[in-house]
């Protein structure tokens, strides 16, 4: 991992966990105030969770998978990660998403510190995902932390997840955009779009196939995953399968489209719209709820309220191409606006949340 700035990231687990550089390159926003005396801490495979908190400023640490490498022991914190929140004047840590080893990392580290480190935990889940139990598991960990007096405050990025546990902060959490040169539209619009989402019934990958093949301005569709038999139905010429690509190959390919699709049943605040917005591309998504943004411009064209069928999805596709098409120049000063506002907003409530 290279540092870069004050960002500083490690990977680790166990006794070998410290913050020293390791091989990843980081994403990360300045901070206007004191965020970049923060720590995130997060699972390395999460890759949503993991690209939100590459993006925050400050500093992080990242789990193994469990299983992958061994649990934080119960009797003490690592010594060479508990050395390096005191080098670095580590002045607040933040979970971001939860797990055992990090509920076993963040009961180590209070018997470490004290009352001294204030500690506070992120969801990023939604109801929706209560189906897989372990969602519902964790979020009761969350709440026995707090009691505990291991966490010292709850927070989401899910608009009013405070219904669900009233521990959480009432105020939404907003993610920042990842740190990425931003291209300028091309001469001439490719009619390219890319469709990053995964084949499950929650991402609605083959709603936003058949919209984007059902809009006249899409040539080529770039698609992460395989649309099993969804060639029974229509001609999928069009559609080129990239397969996984990882971050850099990515984030390359969403440069040089025209736009990212992530129509989806049920999200917070997805990075891959963030990312494309980094990159100076609109990227479509269902309701996300931020009242924040109600009146922002390149929310309103980029979001779609029906989210289970095709039709709005490619109506919304088919205005938003149009308009790039004319004047790409200021579909990109919409981003670089709503980009500022978003990290404005994201500084001022993270320094609330954190009581920095």
């Amino acid at each position: 991992m290279t540092t870069e700035g004050h960002d500083k990231t490690a990977t680790c687990s166990g006794a070998s966990m410290s913050l020293n550089p390791v091989a990843y390159r980081g994403y990360a926003r300045p901070s206007a105030g004191g965020l970049s005396d923060v720590l995130h801490v997060c699972r390395a495979d999460w890759h949503g969770i993991l690209s939100a908190t590459m993006a925050l400023p400050g500093h992080k640490l990242l789990l193994a998978p469990e299983g992958a490498e061994p649990a934080v022991q119960d009797e003490a914190a690592p010594d060479a990660l508990c050395q390096d929140l005191e080098d670095l004047g580590i002045r607040a840590v933040c979970f971001q998403g939860f797990s055992q080893q990090a509920d076993s990392l963040a009961r180590a580290l209070r018997r470490q510190f004290g009352a001294s480190l204030p500690m506070a935990a992120v969801s990023h889940v939604t109801t929706t995902q209560f189906q897989a139990p372990f969602e519902i598991r964790m979020q009761a960990a969350l709440r026995k932390a707090q009691a505990d007096g291991v966490l010292t405050r709850l927070g989401s990025v899910k608009p009013g997840f405070s219904m669900v546990m009233p521990e959480v902060w009432h105020e939404t959490l907003i993610n920042f955009c990842p740190v990425m040169p931003m291209p300028a539209p091309p001469p001439s619009t490719t009619g390219d779009v890319l469709v990053p989402v995964e084949n499950h019934w929650r991402k609605g990958l083959y709603t936003n196939l058949i919209a984007a093949l059902r809009t006249p301005e899409v040539q080529r569709i770039h698609s992460i995953n395989t649309p099993t038999h969804l060639d029974l139905l229509g001609d999928l010429g069009r559609v080129h399968v990239t397969g996984f690509l990882d971050r850099p190959a990515l984030y390359a390919l969403m440069a040089r489209v025209d736009m990212v699709m992530n129509v989806s049943l049920a999200e917070c605040q997805p990075m891959t719209q963030l990312e494309a917005f980094a990159l100076g591309r609109p990227c479509l998504t269902g309701p996300l709820g931020l009242s924040e943004f109600a009146d922002d411009e390149i929310i309103e064209r980029c979001t779609v309220s029906l989210v289970d069928t095709p039709t709005e999805a490619g109506q919304k596709l088919s205005e938003l191409m149009s308009l790039w098409a004319r004047d790409g120049a200021y579909v990109q000063a919409l981003i670089s606006d709503h980009m500022t506002r978003r990290h404005a907003l994201a500084e001022q409530r993270y320094m609330e949340f954190l009581e920095l």
